[in-house]
């Protein structure tokens, strides 16, 4: 981000806190999110949302997976709208060009091609502007893997999420059988061992922890638990008030 930009949002956002919310995957992020955004009245932005929506439109057009230049010209195609998904499971409803793509995200497809087409560079930037378009508003929850790093230096409060990959492959599974979908469990692990290793590899913007964010293990916690921590770290920040 380029100093301008930062002082952009930092300008915008004055008054209106962002926490960002990072971790691999499996690790409560959107679960945990979306209950400090509907607590707090904040719209809960994840980025993951917009690479998924890249890794959908590149496998439904046929292209290479592999292919930069076919992921950047769907990326660029994408006009991506959210709405809340109140009392739904995800962080809110993604619509392209009036099209509901919110559930056709989440397909076996789309979880083994968003990885590849998160680390090309290329797409990497051009989804950034479209982030840090929402971020500068403020009054943000924004989930993601490098939302304290690359996104959003400058968030009021940085929160890492972890878990043991148990934890994660079986909450990832949940989630998988609660959406209709048959998959077995081995085949999750693998998923989501394989995504930990691109998403911590990556030339671009790796997944790492921000050296001032607060990291918070979720194994074994209530997502509840964890969101009234966070609040509790928000209040002795004054970024909102205690109730």
């Amino acid at each position: 981000m380029s100093r301008g930009d930062r002082s952009r949002v930092n300008e915008l956002a004055a008054g209106c806190p962002v926490v960002a919310i990072d971790g691999p995957a499996g690790s409560g992020k959107t679960t945990i999110g979306r209950l400090l955004a509907n607590s707090l009245g904040f719209l809960c932005l994840d980025s993951g949302l917009f690479y998924r929506a890249v890794a959908l439109a590149v496998t439904r057009g046929g292209s290479d997976l592999h292919s930069s230049a076919d992921a950047l010209r769907e990326a660029r195609a994408l006009r991506l709208e959210f709405v809340p998904d109140l009392p739904g499971r995800y962080a809110a409803r993604v619509v392209d060009r009036e099209t509901d793509i919110t559930d056709d995200l989440f397909s076996n497809d789309v979880e083994q091609a968003v990885s590849l087409v998160s680390r090309i560079a290329e797409v990497r930037e051009v989804l950034l502007d479209a982030q840090r378009e929402v971020l500068r508003g403020g009054k943000v929850v924004a989930l993601g893997r490098d939302i304290g790093t690359v996104v959003c230096p400058e968030a009021n409060l940085k929160i890492y999420l972890d878990a043991t990959l148990e934890t994660r492959v079986h909450r990832r599974w949940v989630e998988r059988q609660g959406q209709g979908n048959q998959a077995d469990i081995s085949d999750v692990r693998d998923g989501i061992v394989a995504r930990d290793r691109i998403d911590s590899e990556r030339a671009t913007a790796p997944m790492r922890v921000a050296s001032d964010a607060v990291t918070i293990s979720t194994d074994g916690v209530m997502p509840e638990e964890v969101v009234e921590r966070i609040k509790g770290l928000m209040v002795a920040r004054s970024l909102i008030s205690a109730t």
